[in-house]
C-alpha cells in the first residue's frame, strides 16, 4: 500500500535489542553528608526509583506484544480495500485481552511502561482516498483512574485532543473502532486498574474491561491478584473472556542472575551511599522484601535513616534488620511475612487475597521460593534458641557486639627495630645474658 505501512513494524527486535532500548540506568547521586538524613532518604529513593533492568519475564512478554500489534497491523492494511471498508463500517470484534498480573509494586507498570517506548512512533501516512496525512499511532494507552464505565474508558481514547461529546456507549464504540482502524491502531493497553477496584461492583469493573476487548486490537489489562480474585466470581462467560490469557509476573528469584544485577545497580547509582560489605547484601534485602522491587527502594531509604542515626553516612548489612523492624516499614513487614507463610503453604489465607497468586505457579519458581523461605525461617529459628540459651550478661554481650562497628582485620604491625647500643652497653648486655643462663637450677623432685 505505501512505504510507511510497509516499514511500520520493519525493524525486527530480539530480547536484546529489546533490553538496550528499555534499560534505565540513572546517573549515580551526589554525596548526601550534607544533607538531613530525611532528605538524603528521599532523594536515594527517587534515584532507585528510576533504575529499571527488565528480568527475563519482562523481555519475553514485550518481545510477545510487539509480535501480536505487527500480526495484527500486517492484518489491517493488508490491502486498501478492506482497510477503508473497516473504516466506514467497523466490524464488531471482541479479542480476549491479556491480563498481566502479579503482586503490588513488583513491576508492571514498569514493564507496560518499556513496552510503549519500543512500539512504532507516531507516523503520518499519506493516501488518495483522504484529503490530507493521517497520523498512524501505534497503540492507544490509558489509566483507569476516574473511570466509571467502559463510555468513560472510550472516551479518553477517542476525545484525547477534544471536548467529549454525548451519546450512548454503542455510538462512541463504533467511532472508537472506525478511528483504529484508520489510525492504524495495534495495542489497546489498559494500567492501574486497581484504581476501579474500590468504589464500583465488579460488574461496572467487568464493564469496562469488555468494553476494552471488544475495540478490535489485541488489548492488555495490568491488574493486582484482589481484582482477579473478583473476576473469579464472575460468570462463566466473562471469565473466559477476562481470564483465559493471564500473564503472571512474579519477583526474581532469589539468587538469580536478575536479582543480583539489580542490586549492583543500587549500590552502583548510590555511589557509596550503599555498602555491602563482606555479608550477602543481596540475600538479606530479598529476605526483607520479597524480591519487590518497590519494597526495596522503601526498606533501603529506611535504612539510609538508621545508618544516619548511627553516625554514618552510608548503608550497611546491619542496617537492613534494623529497618525492616523499624515502624515506617511495620506494614510492609507484615506483608512480607504473609508472602513467606503463603509460599510455605502452611495456611490458606482468605484475608490477604492481594497476597495470594489465583493462578498456578511454575513449579520452579514454588520450589526455589519454598526453599529459600525454609532456609530463612531454620536460621531464624536457629538465632531464637541461641538467643534464649544466652546469660543476660551474655545477650548484653552479644547486642555490644552487634552494634559495635565492624571488625576490620589489621596487618600485624611489625616489631620495631632495635636501640643501637654502645660498645659499653653491649658489654653489659652480653654479661648480664651469660649470668642468667649459667645460674644454677635446683633439680626436680623425683615424682
Amino acid at each position: 500500500m505505501n512505504d510507511v505501512i510497509a516499514s511500520r513494524f520493519g525493524n525486527s527486535l530480539d530480547p536484546e535489542k529489546i533490553r538496550k532500548l528499555v534499560t534505565v540506568r540513572p546517573e549515580p547521586i551526589f554525596s548526601l553528608s550534607n544533607v538531613q538524613p530525611a532528605i538524603g532518604a528521599e532523594i536515594l529513593g527517587d534515584t532507585l526509583k528510576r533504575i529499571y533492568l527488565p528480568n527475563q519475564f519482562s523481555l519475553q512478554f514485550i518481545d510477545e506484544m510487539i509480535g501480536r500489534a505487527h500480526l495484527y497491523f500486517c492484518g489491517l492494511f493488508k490491502s486498501e480495500v478492506e482497510n477503508r471498508a473497516k473504516v466506514y463500517t467497523p466490524p464488531e470484534v471482541y479479542v480476549t485481552p491479556i491480563c498481566l498480573t502479579g503482586l503490588a509494586g513488583v513491576g508492571k507498570s514498569c514493564t507496560l511502561e518499556a513496552l510503549r517506548k519500543v512500539m512504532p512512533p507516531p507516523a503520518e501516512f499519506y493516501s488518495d482516498h483522504f484529503s490530507g496525512p493521517v497520523t498512524l499511532v501505534s497503540h492507544w494507552y490509558a489509566s483507569a483512574r476516574e473511570k466509571i464505565s467502559g463510555k468513560s474508558l472510550l472516551s479518553e481514547f477517542i476525545f484525547a485532543d477534544a471536548k467529549s461529546l454525548s451519546g450512548y456507549q454503542k455510538k462512541f464504540l463504533e467511532e472508537a473502532r472506525r478511528r483504529a482502524n484508520r489510525d492504524g491502531v495495534s495495542l489497546v493497553l489498559l494500567d492501574e486498574t486497581q484504581f476501579i477496584n474500590t468504589g464500583l461492583g465488579v460488574a461496572k469493573i467487568t464493564d469496562i474491561l469488555l468494553t476494552l476487548a471488544s475495540i478490535g486490537p489485541p488489548a492488555v489489562y495490568v491488574c493486582n491478584y484482589s481484582l482477579v480474585h473478583k473476576l473469579f466470581g464472575r460468570n462463566s462467560e466473562d471469565k473466559q473472556r477476562l481470564l483465559s490469557q493471564p500473564r503472571v509476573m512474579l519477583p526474581d528469584l532469589p539468587g538469580s542472575k536478575d536479582w543480583t544485577d539489580y542490586v549492583d545497580e543500587c549500590v552502583r547509582v548510590s555511589d557509596g551511599a550503599i555498602r555491602p560489605g563482606s555479608g550477602d547484601f543481596a540475600a538479606e534485602l530479598y529476605r526483607c522484601t520479597f524480591g519487590i522491587k518497590r519494597l526495596s527502594v522503601q526498606l533501603l531509604k529506611q535504612a539510609y535513616i538508621e545508618s544516619r542515626s548511627d553516625g554514618r553516612h552510608w548503608v550497611e548489612l546491619r542496617d537492613l534488620s534494623r529497618a525492616y523492624r523499624s515502624a515506617a516499614y511495620t506494614s510492609n513487614a507484615s506483608e512480607v511475612e504473609e508472602l513467606q507463610i503463603l509460599a510455605l503453604g502452611n495456611r490458606q489465607s482468605k484475608l490477604r487475597l492481594d497476597l495470594k497468586c489465583p493462578f498456578e505457579l511454575p513449579a520452579v519458581y514454588k520450589t526455589n521460593v519454598v526453599e529459600f523461605a525454609k532456609a530463612e525461617r531454620d536460621q531464624r529459628v536457629i538465632a531464637k534458641v541461641f538467643d534464649s540459651s544466652l546469660t543476660e550478661a551474655e545477650r548484653s554481650a552479644k547486642k555490644q557486639l552487634e552494634d559495635g562497628t565492624e571488625i576490620v582485620v589489621k596487618k600485624p604491625s611489625r616489631q620495631p627495630a632495635a636501640k643501637k647500643l654502645s660498645k659499653d652497653e653491649q658489654a653489659k648486655a652480653f654479661f648480664d645474658r651469660l649470668d642468667l643462663v649459667t645460674q644454677p637450677h635446683k633439680p626436680k623432685k623425683p615424682s
